[in-house]
């Protein structure tokens, strides 16, 4: 564990005149950062630069509002965020973020390791402990972000630039960070996942993926969204009811709200337990820099433990009656619809179990005692009124009904961004005949996976998915569906299948092709700079460059090809008749006239629009 003393980060601003570190208790005192934090911050400054996430042409605020998710203040109104995703959230509201331990990426590419960028403070380098987020989307120890803004020239003004990307930082702006690897278990009974779902975080030492590589099986489940809203959540017993109503923000402890839900309405108890994981982490922290002896990184916990007790007492305050009431309403109606299914599934099984009732009476004599019950009547239609042809159908002047339709799709049982492939939807409808009918959940073999992002084009080719942020990373993955729809239901989509996997190796051989180009542009690059400050070529730069075998390559060809006869005319080469006496170039007319342009590949979007 690297000590907290003199963050490398901030040692050229924690230095006196004389050029030796200033004690963080000269600079400032646990008292003083008590007050300091009680104070109001001080105003913007001049100078604003560039946010980390503009380089992806987006925003720091519209990155963390496209690839985190957060548990906001049960006390504002979110109505907003169910009719446009893009609306950012108020930074006040929010409580704490939740962030996945790796990216949809990284996780359909059965990477393992953790995210440094995420999992690792910048300034120690260790796991983050009680981790703070900033406004820009970076994630430090909470002793260290402490460290760093009041050891740096803006100390008095409460605000310091980030670290990594020079964006304002403030105290009152820091975030409590909540890591998500997803349920532990896909396949535990669904109370048990609500029940995990719901801690507040999971530990570091536990770290499960469940997005796995190609070849590999995957489970998945079928998430069912009203048109009318942005909350998308598993097909269940209680979504759609009247426990999650769709434009009205749910509390995290319902069933799969923490695992699938965008945002989510926080209780004071769930607060006050994640804050005193903080404690307890900040506990063992102190215990290992007293043992080493580290006297400035204890100031800086201590600080930072005063600041933890600080929040525990605020999550306490928002225990109000109108909150607790919500919430046992909430709990009881939650409590009567398992009731209710379990009394259901209960009675239908038993059904199924009862043996069926015995009878008497011979099938003959029914037969001739109910044959006249089902002999058809005949019913006279009246006439018609006169006149009733030339009256006008009545026009409707009510207001159309609203659209009811709701969506379809299947994403990862972990919770992650990671969706049907378009194709393997159409399939499962052709087969099931209709998306209402889909199983709620499937297994499948993983063939292959396509990284992606939303943007407009997206959310038109794939409608389903307009519910996400602009700018969210999604990955889709190609199933093997012949587990769920059997060899004859793969059978009519045999072409476009053998389109995918074609398109798939394409798109891999030219991701070849250009990363060799890169290589080969990068050797030249470091071959021009060795040459400018040595004079020479290192060996190793000219044998590897691929430029020196098409030279080679060329010479042949040029030295195997028989050079053209000499034609005589009075222009020499450029007159008529050395035209109509030149040699003819092999396969010249009839290779132009043979060759046919090459047809582009029909978008697989367009076929697989489900």
């Amino acid at each position: 564990m690297t000590t907290r003393g003199t963050p490398p980060l901030v040692d050229a601003q924690a230095r006196g005149q004389d050029g030796f570190p200033q004690s963080p208790l000269k600079l400032l005192a646990p008292a003083q950062a008590d007050s300091a934090a009680a104070e109001s911050a001080a105003s913007e400054p001049e100078e604003w630069y560039p946010a980390c996430a503009e380089v992806a042409d987006i925003t720091a605020p519209g990155f963390v509002n496209a690839q985190y998710r957060f548990v906001m203040n049960p006390t504002g109104d979110y109505t907003v965020h169910f009719a446009d995703p893009d609306i950012f959230f108020q930074w006040n509201d929010i409580l704490q973020v939740i962030i996945p331990r790796n990216s949809a990426s990284a996780s359909a590419a059965g990477g393992g390791e953790q995210a440094e960028g995420v999992t690792t403070c910048p300034i120690c380098l260790s796991p983050p402990t009680a981790p703070r987020m900033t406004k820009c989307g970076h994630v430090f120890c909470f002793p260290c972000i402490l460290h760093y803004l009041y050891t740096t020239d803006k100390a008095e003004l409460k605000w310091a630039r980030c670290p990594i990307c020079l964006d304002s930082v403030h105290e009152r702006q820091l975030k409590s960070v909540v890591w998500f690897d997803g349920p532990l278990d896909d396949d535990t009974d669904e109370h048990e996942q609500h029940a995990e779902a719901s801690s507040s975080s999971v530990s570091l030492d536990h770290h499960v993926n469940f997005t796995p590589e190609p070849g590999s099986t995957m489970r998945m489940r079928l998430m069912q969204r009203p048109q009318i809203t942005t909350l998308a959540l598993p097909r269940s017993d209680t979504w759609p009811s009247d426990l999650l109503p769709p434009h009205q923000a749910p509390f995290h402890f319902l069933p799969d709200v923490y695992a699938y839900a965008k945002f989510m309405l926080a209780t004071p108890t769930s607060l006050v337990e994640h804050l005193n994981r903080d404690t307890s982490e900040l506990t063992a922290e102190r215990r290992l820099m007293q043992s080493m002896g580290d006297i400035p990184s204890i100031v800086w916990i201590d600080a930072a433990q005063q600041r933890v007790d600080m929040q525990i007492a605020k999550a306490t305050a928002l225990d109000t009656e109108p909150l607790r009431n919500a919430v046992d309403k909430a709990l009881q109606l939650q409590h009567e619809i398992q009731a209710r299914v379990s009394n259901q599934r209960q009675r239908r099984k038993l059904e199924q179990e009862a043996p069926p009732k015995a009878t008497d009476v011979p099938e003959a004599y029914l037969a001739t005692r109910t044959s006249g019950l089902n002999t058809p009547t005949h019913t006279p239609t009246p006439p018609p009124a006169p006149g009733a042809r030339n009256q006008k159908p009545r026009r409707n002047v009510n207001p159309p009904p609203p659209s009811t339709s709701t969506y379809y799709y299947y994403q990862a049982a972990s919770g992650m961004p990671v969706f049907l492939h378009p194709l393997d939807i159409k399939i499962l409808n052709a087969h099931f005949h209709g998306y209402a009918s889909f199983p709620d959940a499937i297994t499948m073999r993983v063939d292959a996976f396509e990284e992606g992002s939303v943007n407009d084009d997206l959310r038109k080719r794939c409608k389903y998915l307009a519910h996400m942020p602009e700018g969210a990373d999604v990955v889709f993955v190609e199933a093997d569906l012949t587990g769920v729809v059997g060899a004859d239901g793969m059978r009519s989509f045999e072409g476009a299948l053998k389109a995918r996997r074609a398109k798939r190796e394409n798109k891999g051989k030219k991701d070849d092709r250009a990363r060799a180009r890169a290589e080969e542009r990068e050797r030249e690059k470091l071959a021009q700079t060795s040459w400018r400050e040595t004079g020479r070529v290192p060996a190793y730069l000219r044998a590897e460059s691929p430029a020196n075998f098409g030279v080679e390559e060329a010479v042949e060809v040029v030295s195997s090809t028989p050079p053209p006869a000499p034609v005589s005319g009075a222009w020499g080469s450029r007159s008529f008749a050395s035209a109509l006496h030149s040699a003819e170039v092999p396969g010249g007319r009839a290779a132009a006239e043979g060759r046919r342009p090459v047809e582009e590949d029909q978008d697989e979007w367009d076929l697989d629009i489900a």
